[in-house]
């Protein structure tokens, strides 16, 4: 077989791989949010025939035509069976073509239909939002009684699904295919209203931008005074890479970066425009910016990773983020002294002797019976102290904090909850406790209780 035919077979399997490969089906969705381009109505049912993860979008077509077409992948469901797709097309029945406008800034998204679970986005004022099926979950109340309303699942124009309790939604149903068109207008409304321009803008961001932007976390720790110096990092938070003292035309470009826990980028950008209420692109880059909060100081940036759209929530703080790191340091450091003060020997006859040389280093000596099971074989009897967790406020009745004992020889610290007394330190094992964002929120299950008498 020559060469040049051999190549020909191949290039036509090759060919005839591809088209098959292109027109299989996945599965079926139902598109949940209207369609101006392709003008299709939310719950109609797709046939779907690629997914592309790195385009984020889907190649579908309308049962019965042989147009295929893109779509985001947020509007749709999952491809799935064709039953199952009808079922859910059936589900959303109820709330087809029913979109709602945010009537309150900052009105959160919730993972559950419960008003304290975890807020998965905050809307603006005038947002538009898509309303897929009622839930049944807690009531929310208002401090005088249950406020009116019912929970909704909900998904917004960026992709983000949650639960949303209806009272400060205005329900409607959609006029046209293009409903983006119709949160625009809603917006260009609201600004006439408050008489904004472009100059007005421009002072707006300008403002935004002289505000320090710390991650939400901050916000949280400051409000029930726990300060976790392992997690508010003075690095952490939101720059936008401008001087604004040295900007005095309003030209706003230069290199944004972002340096939280768990996320980090930078974009550089040319410009910073308006695109509707309180939501604003950086021009050149991927990266939006939403600001909410009757103080506008709640900021929501989005931006793409690695294909995947990604969410943060930032807080405009006021307080001196090293000194409340240096007040708390104090705090922790006084403590010990007055545990160290207290002995500084503590003894018992079963677990040993405490010895505190200062408030940071401490012997223990003669505590065999806690090996294996709470201190390693490996661990020598010097110790280091500290205290980097708080208690939950159930267990404060009991207990003063949590003491970490940081065995020479052994790689992690061992968690006691502690309890100062009058004749004495009362220690119980926490290694097993949960712990959650720093805080010990309950005791272990069974917990070993050691009681060293002072001398």
């Amino acid at each position: 077989m020559s060469k040049k035919f051999s190549i020909l077979i191949l290039t036509s399997l090759f060919l005839s791989g591809l088209f098959c490969s292109c027109t299989k089906t996945l599965g079926y969705s139902v598109l949940l949010w209207s369609n101006p381009e392709h003008e299709i109505a939310d719950g109609t049912l797709l046939k779907v025939h690629i997914k592309s993860n790195i385009s984020q979008v889907y190649v579908v077509s309308i049962p019965g035509s042989k147009e295929n077409f893109e779509i985001p992948l947020w509007q749709a469901t999952e491809p799935e069976s064709k039953s199952r797709a009808l079922k859910q097309q059936k589900r959303f029945s109820e709330f087809e073509h029913t979109y709602a406008r945010v009537k309150l800034d900052g009105l959160p998204i919730r993972s559950d239909a419960v008003n304290t679970s975890k807020q998965v986005y905050r809307l603006r004022e005038g947002e538009i939002i898509r309303c897929l099926y009622r839930g049944t979950g807690a009531a929310v109340t208002n401090g005088k009684g249950n406020m009116e309303g019912e929970w909704l699942r909900v998904l917004t124009e960026t992709g983000t699904y949650g639960w949303c309790f209806s009272h400060n939604l205005a329900l409607f149903q959609a006029e046209s295919f293009d409903v983006s068109a119709q949160m625009q207008d809603s917006s260009i409304k609201m600004d006439d209203l408050k008489g904004d321009s472009k100059t007005g803008d421009r002072a707006i961001i300008k403002n935004i931008i002289a505000k320090k932007w710390y991650p939400e976390s901050f916000q949280n720790m400051i409000k029930v005074g726990r300060i976790d110096v392992n997690r508010m990092n003075p690095s952490y938070g939101f720059s936008f890479g401008i001087n604004i003292e040295e900007n005095a035309d309003s030209v706003f470009a230069g290199t944004a970066v972002l340096n939280t826990e768990n996320a980090g980028g930078s974009w550089t950008y040319t410009d910073i425009t308006k695109k509707a209420e309180k939501e604003y692109e950086f021009t050149g880059s991927n990266l939006k910016m939403s600001i909410r909060g009757a103080g506008s100081d709640i900021m929501i940036l989005q931006y793409m990773e690695k294909g995947k759209q990604r969410q943060e929530t930032l807080v405009a703080l006021t307080e001196n983020i090293e000194k409340l790191i240096e007040n708390e340091l104090t705090r922790r450091q006084n403590e010990l002294k007055r545990i160290a003060k207290a002995g500084p020997v503590f003894k018992s006859s079963n677990y040993g002797t405490i010895k505190f040389n200062n408030e940071n280093s401490v012997t223990w000596s003669n505590y065999k019976l806690l090996q294996p099971s709470i201190i390693s074989n490996q661990a020598l009897g010097s110790v280091t102290v500290t205290l980097d967790y708080f208690i939950a406020n159930s267990l404060k009745s009991s207990y003063d904090g949590v003491i970490t004992m940081h065995f020479t020889g052994m790689e992690d610290g061992v968690n006691f909850l502690y309890k100062l007394t009058d004749t004495g330190l009362r220690l119980e094992d926490a290694s097993k406790a949960p712990v959650k964002d720093g805080v010990v929120t309950a005791r272990s299950s069974s917990p070993m209780i050691l009681f060293f008498e002072k001398k």
